[in-house]
């Protein structure tokens, strides 16, 4: 060997071990602190998650979370197929998802009915993707309730419907002459106008047997099953929504005619006809008279608490036209009742909208009360505030129209889904627009978002085509806005707020009503309140 030669060295292999040991240990230990952290996700997690087979689609593992929600056991659970649990009623769909989810390894459903083990239904957000762990196929399922979204969906579409039918039967008192002709007219908007399948009107009489008789009746076969209520004794016979609302002078709700033991008399008769729901409203007529209204539905209804208070009214409204009619009552009268009606309708709205999107819970409420306070200091009438303040109250109503993801997207909108945004102010004059208020309410609603420039939407108006009111909701609208959070950011605050309107005064925005606001917020001290 040279003496420019590096003598090589063997290695220690007892070294090598240890090294190869110790490293053996770490990825072990790390390992298992993996599947430590991924199991208690998977345990405490506030969501359902199913395991799938990728290829059997039987069920491999469910996290606490769906076993409690849909009270099946671990062990019912475990290899069963989806469709194969009782809860995932739609068999079809479950299978069709499954063969998607192998071929573009994700599926995805916004609004999917499950049913418990004890028959609690709920509506759920469910997402499944296929993924690769170490080697296996793996379907994960995560389900989350979206029950309270959904119903309130559900509440606030039968709250419009209503709002419908409370208009229509504000028209025909104006507009009918005669007890009979009110009557029948309230039947035929109930069903024409509601959508429900049958509706009819029963009159209590004293004698001993307790008579119902029938004032009015509309939709097929009517006549068939209203005679059946001919009691509302406290017997068999008279066990049914409509003699319970009139003995109780409550309103019966019966969500599902098949189960409920009150139609038990009943159910063959109804599901004959073709209803599976019925709602019994109690009112009152002059000398001291009781009445009931009853509606049928060929849907499984969920009776929402805002829909019967709106239905109540719409009895309440007929009750006051025979009243009227019988007391040959003043136009004053009239117009005082239809103000008040709409007023509380306007109410009923706005409380049932907030429901839908907890992210704009409030907004509503808190521009009004700034629309109000704006309108004030600019010297508007008594009564043009209070139009404005139920306008701003409901500005927002077309956002049923717009899907609930995209109402609270945690990131910056889409151009298409901008655009969709843009839609509301139209979506809520339509449903207001035939409405017949005191005031331009669909119209405030409609020009919310337009601009002095023509740079606002839907119609691109200009300055002088802008109603007052609907500049004055502008400023409200974009100063909360800007001031409070959004899905996708957090609140900007109350100086940067105004500091927007100063620099849009007289551009796009009100200078008048921009001034009036700055000086609500510096000089007088206004704050929002929760």
């Amino acid at each position: 060997m040279s003496n420019t030669e590096i003598p090589m060295t063997e290695p220690n292999s007892v070294q090598t071990f240890a090294d190869h040991s110790t490293l053996l240990s770490l990825i072990d230990k790390a390992m298992r602190i993996s599947e430590t952290r991924y199991r208690r996700l998977f345990e405490t997690a506030q969501d359902g998650i199913l395991l799938l087979n990728a290829t059997t689609a039987q069920i491999e593992d469910a996290n606490p979370f769906l076993i409690n929600m849909l009270g099946y056991s671990h062990g019912e659970l475990l290899g069963k197929k989806l469709w194969e649990i009782g809860a995932f009623k739609n068999t079809a769909l479950c299978k069709d998802a499954f063969i998607t989810l192998q071929s573009n390894r994700y599926v995805r459903f916004d609004d999917l009915p499950l049913v418990a083990k004890n028959g609690t239904c709920y509506s759920v957000e469910f997402v499944s993707n296929a993924y690769d762990c170490e080697g296996i196929q793996v379907i994960q399922c995560n389900i989350r309730d979206n029950t309270k979204r959904h119903l309130a969906d559900i509440a606030l579409r039968a709250t419009s419907r209503a709002l419908q039918m409370l208009n229509e039967g504000n028209i025909a008192l104006a507009n009918t002459k005669t007890e009979a002709l009110l009557f029948t007219e309230f039947c035929r908007i109930a069903v024409e106008t509601g959508g429900y399948a049958m509706a009819w009107i029963g009159l209590t009489e004293q004698g001993e047997d307790k008579k119902i008789t029938t004032l009015a009746h509309f939709g097929e076969e009517a006549n068939e099953l209203a005679l059946y209520h001919c009691t509302w004794s406290e017997t068999e016979i008279g066990d049914s929504p409509t003699a319970r609302a009139i003995r109780l002078q409550q309103v019966q709700f019966v969500n599902t005619i098949a189960t409920d033991p009150m139609m038990a008399g009943w159910s063959d008769l109804a599901f004959a006809l073709g209803y599976h729901s019925v709602i019994a409203v109690p009112f009152h007529l002059p000398h001291q008279k009781n009445a009931c209204l009853t509606l049928y539905s060929i849907k499984t209804e969920c009776w929402s608490s805002p829909e019967s208070k709106l239905l109540q009214d719409l009895a309440a409204d007929l009750a006051f036209g025979i009243t009227a009619l019988q007391a040959i009552a003043t136009n004053l009268l009239y117009q005082t009742n239809l103000r008040e009606s709409l007023e509380k309708t306007i109410q009923v709205i706005a409380a049932t909208g907030e429901e839908r999107d907890a992210y704009t819970a409030g907004h509503q409420r808190r521009v009004a009360a700034l629309c109000t306070k704006i309108a004030t200091e600019l010297k508007l009438s008594d009564d043009r505030i209070h139009g404005l303040h139920l306008a701003a109250s409901i500005h927002d109503l077309g956002k049923i129209g717009i899907p609930v993801e995209i109402l609270t997207k945690p990131r910056k909108l889409t151009d298409i889904e901008y655009r969709l945004i843009q839609e509301h102010p139209i979506i809520g004059f339509n449903i207001i627009k035939d409405v017949s208020f005191p005031w331009p309410i669909a119209d405030i609603i409609l020009q919310h978002h337009e601009r002095l420039d023509g740079s606002g939407y839907p119609k691109g108006l200009k300055s002088e085509e802008i109603l007052l009111e609907a500049k004055i909701l502008a400023v409200a609208d974009l100063v909360e806005a800007m001031a409070s959070h959004r899905p996708y950011r957090a609140a900007l605050g109350m100086k940067a707020a105004l500091s927007e309107i100063t620099a849009q005064r007289g551009i796009t925005l009100d200078a008048p009503s921009v001034d009036a606001c700055l000086r609500i917020f510096n000089e007088h001290g206004y704050q929002f309140e929760d």
